[in-house]
């Protein structure tokens, strides 16, 4: 039989392990609310909201037009190391007569976004990445603007971190990788590990900057 001495062992063990997950715990909500840092000023009115320990988000404006900005740890992907993505909002509405996303690599794993619901997949425009896949609702309103946007996919793609472009009359979105999560300590914890999720204020700006001058040559070109 198991005695009073170790049933007390047992309870102080369980006790310490509480508080180690929830000393834990809040230093990596402080943390992950500390990520935006460096972004302050980039959005007028900025509100950050966070829900429980994910990451943040930081919601504003930019010459009067709804931003937001949103961190997302995507450990979905199978066979690969989590990767933490920014997305950008932008609440810009686009003279198109469709929704149309563009991705590199999609593998139906990206819960976060509407690719794989799309009805219509359309061939590759010539110049663009080889491993680009283009979906849209509307084929004969999207495939003519699609040739006009190379030089915006081929910008935003061709550090190999530019993820995705959804574009809608309401506006569009990008999805950009931050980082990847350090190897060992996955495979050791199962728990993504970023050394880079303090963003970037100049990369931030970029993004948003080319979501802005997306949905500018959209409704000048229309």
């Amino acid at each position: 039989m198991i005695g009073a001495g170790a049933f007390a062992m047992a309870a102080a063990g369980s006790a310490a392990l509480g508080w180690m997950y929830h000393r834990d715990r809040t230093r990596m909500i402080a943390h992950r609310r500390s990520v935006f840092e460096a972004c302050r000023g980039l959005l007028d009115d900025a509100e950050l909201s966070q829900d429980g320990a994910d990451y943040p988000r930081l919601a504003g404006c930019r010459n009067g037009v709804p931003v937001e900005l949103r961190l997302l740890a995507d450990t979905i992907q199978l066979r690969k190391l989590p990767v933490l993505w920014l997305l950008v909002t932008i609440q810009q509405p686009v003279k198109v007569a469709g929704v149309f996303d563009m991705m590199i690599r999609p593998d139906n794993s990206e819960y976060y976004s509407p690719h794989d619901r799309l009805r219509t997949v359309l061939p590759t425009p010539v110049g663009w990445p080889d491993d680009a896949v283009v979906r849209c609702d509307r084929p004969e309103a999207v495939a003519p603007l699609l040739d006009h946007l190379t030089p915006h996919v081929c910008a935003f793609t061709g550090e190999g971190r530019g993820k995705e472009l959804f574009v809608a009359p309401r506006g569009l979105r990008l999805a950009y990788r931050v980082d990847e999560s350090r190897r060992g300590h996955y495979l050791a914890t199962r728990q993504p590990l970023f050394d880079n999720d303090r963003l970037d204020r100049d990369m931030v700006e970029s993004v948003i900057a080319r979501g802005f001058a997306l949905a500018a040559d959209l409704n000048r070109e229309n």
